[in-house]
C-alpha cells in the first residue's frame, strides 16, 4: 500500500509539472535559508560552550549607582582577588587577567636559537594571567598537558600558531623567549591549540601574573581597573549569594572605596558575555542578542511562508481533486487511506525540496561562507546533529502543515463531487487570502528592515567622524632599549618623513577605532573642591592634529617652537563640560589643572568620534608626553605597497631586532561596524529569499485562480469588456490583500526598526518615504508575478475557452 501511494504521488506530481516545481523551489529555498540562519545563530550561541563546566564560570564586572546592569565596565581591581580567594569559600579558582597593552608599550618576545640565528615576533593578544587561568580557560593541549603552569614567575605558555613562528616543528616546552621589557627569559611551559573563533577571550599567549614586579603590589591596589577577572565557583553555589558576599568583602579593606562611591560587583556567566554584554572594555566587539533574534524569527518566517505557499497551492487545487477524491471513494477507498495518500504526496515533495536544498548549499558553500562570515559543515562530528535536528523539523512541518489539505481533500461528499457541485468553500477562501495576507506582511516587513538597515549603514559611512583616517598606514610600535630611546624615534619619525610618497607621520599613545581606558582628571583647581571632569587621555606629538585633519576651534596644537610638556588642548566636549560653552576663546593660555598639576591649556579642537559613530562622542584631553605605542604614517595614493615596503626597510634599519607590525587604519575603525554590517547583509540576503517564496506562491495561486476564471474573462470579452478592466478585475483581489498587509506590517515595521536603531548614538530619522517604498516594491513585484497570467487570460480567444460549453 505504502509503495502505491509512492506511485500515484510520483504519477500526481508529473502530472501538475509547474505547481509540484513551484513547490519544491519555494520549499528548498526556505530550507536552504533556514539551515543558513540557524547554522549561523547556533554559531553565536556557541560562544566559550568549550569551556567545561562553562555554568560554573563567570566573569566579575562593575556597575556605577544608578547605572543600567547592562552599562557598567568589564574589568576590575587586582587587588580583590587575594581577598576573594580568602573570604568567599563558594569560589573555587579565581584568575585576574590584564593585556599587554595596558602595561608595555609594545610585547614582542624574541627566540635566540643554538644554531645562533634569531627571531622576533611582537604577540598582539598577549595577557598576564593568574595561575587558575588553566584550569578556568580549559585550553586543549599540543604540549605540555598535566605540567603546563603560570604559578610560578617568568612561565608562559603560548598558541600553536605562535609556536610554530617562533619553533617550527620543534617542541617548544621548557625553551625560553626573552622579553626585552624585563630583560629576562620566560620559560615555555606549554603549548595549546590554537582557539576557536566563537570565544569571547582571544589570546595566543598568557605569562604568569606572578612576572609583573613585586613592588607594584597589585594584590593590595584598588586604584588600576583594568584587570579583567574570572571565578569559577563551587558546584551548586549561588550566584546571588557570592554577590553579596564579594560586595561586603571590602567593606573593612583598607583603599577598597567602592561601596562609598556606589560601585557594585556583579557576575556575569561566561556564555552570556558574546550575546549579552556590551560594557566599558570589552575584550572585542560582542555579538548583539537582538541581531539573532531577528534573524531566527526571520528563519521561522521564511519557512513558514514557504509552507502557506504550499497549503495556498494545494487547496487550491480543490475543485480539480474533488472527482479524483469521489471516485476513489467509491471504488472503496477509506477516508484514512486518502489522507494517507495526500501526506504522501507532501512529504515527497519536501524529500525533493530537502535534496535540492543539500545540493543547492554544497555547491555554493564557499560563497554562503563569505557572506556569513563562519565555517558551513553540515555533516562533521559537530554540526550533524545540529542539520538533522532541523531536518527532521522541516518534515515535521511538512507533516503537520500538509495534514489540512489532507484532510479537506479527503472530505469531500461523494453526491456533490459527482454532480459537479464541488466548490471551494468561503471558509477556504479565507484561509488563502489570510495566508496571502500574512506572506504579503513578512514581504513588507523584510523589505522595510533591509531599506533600514542599509540607510543606517549608508549613513554611519557618510558622516564624518571628525578627523580623516583614509590612506593611513599605523605602525606599532616595538621595545627600544633603554639606551637608544632618545635617538630610535627621531629617526624613525624623520626617515619615514623623507620618504617621497608620505605626507606626514606622527606619534601616539592612542589611534582612532580603540577603546581608551586611560583616564584622567581635568580640573579647574587643585583643590577637591574645584570643578572637574574625568576624561579620555591621549599622548599625542606635534604632528598628530595636522596628520588627522583635526580642527583646531581655539588657540593652536602641540609645536616644537614652545615648551608644552606642561601644556593640554581639550575636545570641544571636555571644554564645555569643564569651562561652559560661552566664550571659550578667553580660556586659551590660562592655567588648568592636569590631575593635581597646573598645565596650560593651549587649544581647543573639534570632538572626534574615537571608538565609532554608535557611540556618544566622549571627552577628549591631548597631551605632549612621550607615551609612544602607535605611529600613524600618511600615505599618498600613488605606489602604496611600494612605499609601505620603504617603510618595513627604515623600521628594520632602526629597530634592526624587531618585528614589522602594521595595519591600515581605516580598516581597522570599520571593524567596529563588521557585526551590524554582517547583520545587513545577512537580512538582505534572507529578506530577497523571502520575497523570492512569496513571489513563487503567488505566481502558482494566480496561475490556478486566473485559470479557474477563464470562463468568465471568456465571456465578458464577448460582451465587451476592455483588457484593461479585465486586469483591473483579475488583480483586485492583490491590491485589497497588499492594503490588508500594510495596516499590520507598517506599525511592525516601524517598532523593530526603532528597537534596532536604538543602539546607535548617531542614526536615520525613520521617515515616511521608507514605508511607501516596500509597499510599491511588493506591488510591483505582485503585478510583475501574476501579469503574465493575467494578460495571457485576457488576450485568449473566447472561442477556444468555451467551446465544450
Amino acid at each position: 500500500m505504502f509503495f502505491n501511494h509512492f506511485k500515484f504521488a510520483f504519477r500526481q506530481l508529473n502530472k501538475q509539472k509547474a505547481f509540484s516545481l513551484i513547490n519544491v523551489v519555494g520549499l528548498s529555498l526556505s530550507m536552504v535559508a533556514c539551515l543558513l540562519i540557524f547554522k549561523y545563530v547556533s554559531f553565536e550561541k556557541s560562544y566559550d560552550a568549550h569551556i567545561k563546566e562553562a555554568d560554573q564560570v563567570f566573569r566579575i564586572y562593575r556597575i556605577a549607582e544608578g547605572e543600567d546592569p547592562l552599562d557598567g565596565v568589564a574589568s576590575v581591581f587586582p587587588g580583590m582577588t587575594p581577598i576573594i580567594q580568602q573570604n568567599i569559600p563558594e569560589v573555587d579558582k579565581i584568575a585576574r587577567v590584564i593585556g599587554s597593552s595596558k602595561i608595555f608599550q609594545s610585547f614582542a618576545f624574541t627566540y635566540y636559537a643554538p644554531s645562533g640565528s634569531n627571531k622576533t615576533f611582537n604577540i598582539p593578544n598577549g595577557y598576564f594571567a593568574d595561575g587558575d587561568a588553566i584550569d578556568i580557560f580549559s585550553m586543549d593541549w599540543v604540549e605540555g598537558e598535566g605540567v603546563a603552569s603560570l604559578k610560578h614567575p617568568f612561565e608562559m605558555v603560548i598558541s600553536k600558531s605562535f609556536k610554530e613562528r617562533f619553533f617550527g616543528e620543534e617542541p617548544a616546552v621548557g625553551k625560553m623567549l626573552r622579553f626585552k621589557n624585563y630583560g629576562r627569559d620566560i620559560k615555555v611551559m606549554g603549548v595549546f591549540d590554537d582557539l576557536l573563533e566563537n570565544t569571547h577571550f582571544k589570546y595566543d599567549l598568557l605569562v604568569s601574573f606572578k612576572s609583573l614586579p613585586a613592588e607594584w603590589n597589585l594584590d593590595s591596589t584598588f586604584g588600576w581597573g583594568n584587570f579583567y577577572t574570572y571565578i569559577k565557583t563551587t558546584p551548586d553555589a549561588s550566584v546571588l549569594g557570592i554577590e553579596d558576599k564579594i560586595n561586603n568583602a571590602f567593606v573593612n579593606t583598607d583603599g577598597a572605596w567602592f561601596k562609598e562611591e556606589g560601585i557594585t560587583f556583579k557576575l556575569q556567566q561566561v556564555r552570556d558575555i558574546h550575546l549579552n554584554s556590551h560594557h566599558a572594555f570589552e575584550f572585542e566587539a560582542n555579538g548583539n542578542q537582538a541581531t539573532v533574534k531577528f534573524l531566527t524569527i526571520i528563519g521561522v518566517f521564511i519557512m513558514i511562508v514557504a509552507w502557506v505557499n504550499y497549503i495556498n497551492l494545494s487547496t487550491s487545487k480543490l475543485v480539480d481533486r474533488a472527482k479524483e477524491v469521489g471516485i476513489r471513494k467509491v471504488l472503496g477507498g477509506y477516508k484514512k487511506q486518502l489522507v494517507a495518500q495526500f501526506l504522501v504526496e507532501g512529504f515527497l515533495i519536501n524529500l525533493l525540496a530537502i535534496i535540492v536544498a543539500l545540493t543547492l548549499l554544497q555547491a555554493t558553500k564557499p560563497w554562503f561562507e563569505a557572506l556569513l562570515g563562519i565555517p558551513i559543515e553540515l555533516f562533521n562530528a559537530s554540526n550533524i546533529q545540529l542539520t538533522l535536528v532541523l531536518l527532521a523539523s522541516f518534515a515535521l512541518g511538512a507533516l503537520l502543515f500538509g495534514f489540512y489539505p489532507a484532510v479537506l481533500f479527503s472530505g469531500q461528499k461523494v453526491s456533490s463531487v459527482l454532480k459537479g457541485r464541488s466548490r471551494a468553500s468561503k471558509s477556504g477562501l479565507l484561509l488563502r487570502k489570510s495566508l496571502t495576507v500574512f506572506q504579503y506582511v513578512v514581504a513588507v516587513v523584510l523589505i522595510l528592515g533591509t531599506l533600514a538597515v542599509k540607510q543606517q549603514m549608508r549613513f554611519i559611512q557618510n558622516q564624518s567622524p571628525g578627523m580623516n583616517i583614509d590612506q593611513t598606514l599605523v605602525v606599532k610600535k616595538p621595545f627600544i632599549e633603554a639606551d637608544k630611546r632618545s635617538t630610535a624615534k627621531p629617526a624613525f619619525l624623520n626617515q619615514v618623513n623623507q620618504l617621497s610618497n608620505v605626507s606626514a607621520i606622527a606619534a601616539s599613545s592612542e589611534i582612532p577605532g580603540y577603546e581608551i581606558s586611560r583616564m584622567r582628571w581635568i580640573a579647574l583647581g587643585p583643590g577637591e573642591d574645584d570643578k572637574a571632569l574625568y576624561a579620555k587621555d591621549i599622548a599625542i606629538d606635534e604632528a598628530f592634529i595636522d596628520l588627522y585633519d583635526i580642527e583646531v576651534l581655539y588657540g593652536r596644537s602641540f609645536s616644537k617652537d614652545f615648551k608644552d610638556d606642561e601644556s593640554v588642548v581639550l575636545s570641544l566636549s571636555a571644554a564645555e563640560e569643564l569651562l561652559g560653552k560661552e566664550d571659550l576663546a578667553s580660556w586659551i593660555d590660562k592655567t588648568i589643572y592636569y590631575e593635581t598639576a597646573p598645565y596650560k591649556l593651549i587649544g581647543i579642537v573639534e570632538d572626534i568620534s574615537q571608538e565609532s559613530l554608535k557611540e556618544e562622542v566622549r571627552p577628549h584631553i591631548y597631551t605632549y608626553h612621550d607615551r609612544v605605542i602607535y605611529y600613524s604614517i600618511k600615505l599618498k595614493p600613488e605606489n602604496m605597497q611600494a612605499t609601505i615596503n620603504e617603510v618595513q626597510t627604515v623600521f628594520s634599519q632602526v629597530f634592526p631586532e624587531s618585528h614589522f607590525d602594521y595595519f591600515f587604519l581605516d580598516e581597522y575603525f570599520n571593524r567596529q561596524y563588521k557585526a551590524d554590517k554582517l547583520f545587513g547583509r545577512i537580512f538582505g540576503f534572507f529578506s530577497l529569499l523571502a520575497i523570492v517564496i512569496t513571489s513563487l506562491g503567488l505566481f502558482g495561486l494566480s496561475l490556478y485562480n486566473i485559470g479557474q476564471r477563464s470562463k468568465e474573462v471568456s465571456i465578458r470579452k464577448i460582451l465587451g469588456a476592455k483588457v484593461g478592466s479585465l486586469f483591473y478585475l483579475l488583480t483586485k483581489e492583490y491590491f485589497l490583500m497588499l492594503f490588508g498587509a500594510a495596516l499590520v506590517a507598517i506599525p511592525l515595521g516601524y517598532y523593530l526598526i526603532e528597537n534596532w536603531l536604538a543602539g546607535f548614538a548617531n542614526r536615520i530619522t525613520v521617515s515616511v518615504g521608507l514605508f511607501f517604498l516596500p509597499m510599491l516594491i511588493v506591488l510591483a513585484l505582485t503585478l510583475i508575478t501574476v501579469a503574465y497570467q493575467v494578460l495571457k487570460a485576457a488576450f485568449a480567444n473566447p472561442a477556444e475557452t468555451l467551446r465544450y460549453e
